[in-house]
């Protein structure tokens, strides 16, 4: 993922993080899913305007949400998923050149919509919007500073297949919050 945070008085850093994440979905009914997330930031960085990039040491995140399927999809006309998740990450970063440590924390509020198409009952091409916000807290020079995103959105194309009992996907987010993910999955 890659974004940039706009701190107290206007300071930006650029962020970059790297996550494995393992997800859970309960089918409530035909329209209503319970999803949780839970996993661990394992590389990236956050990088204040003229400085060097501070490194993070392993971290964690979790999210929990609703998703709704809204209609369903056919033939050309695609079927839309709304979605609302609240989500946490949390690490410390690592000055440049010393041993200093300094707390990151991030809180999300995220509501979605994702466009999917059936290609021939296994392949399932989508578009997802998403808004979101919320606050980051960390220090710059030594200051606490809070912030958020400069860009509260994201565009993404996704695809997933099913082979059997095991579905795979990949989605690509190009603007806004940028991000690239893919996956493996399976039910029960």
């Amino acid at each position: 993922m890659k974004s940039t945070i706009r701190f107290d008085d206007d300071q930006e850093a650029d962020l970059e993080m790297t996550t494995i994440s393992l997800s859970g979905a309960w089918l409530i009914d035909d329209h209503w899913a319970i999803r949780v997330v839970a996993g661990v930031l394992i590389d990236g960085g956050l990088q204040p305007e003229g400085q060097a990039s501070h490194d993070f040491e392993p971290g964690g995140l979790v999210a929990a949400g609703v998703e709704y399927r809204a209609s369903e999809g056919q033939g050309k006309t695609p079927s839309v998923d709304l979605s609302f998740f609240l989500g946490t990450s949390w690490a410390q970063t690592v000055a440049p050149g010393t041993d200093t440590k300094t707390n990151y924390f991030a809180g999300d509020a995220r509501l979605g919509a994702r466009f999917g198409w059936t290609i021939k009952d296994k392949t399932f091409p989508y578009l997802a919007v998403r808004v979101f916000g919320g606050p980051v807290n960390w220090k710059i020079d030594g200051e606490d500073v809070v912030g958020t995103d400069v860009h509260h959105y994201q565009l993404a194309l996704g695809v997933a297949t099913q082979l059997a009992k095991v579905g795979l996907f990949a989605e690509w987010a190009g603007l806004g919050e940028q991000a690239l993910s893919a996956g493996i999955s399976t039910a029960f």
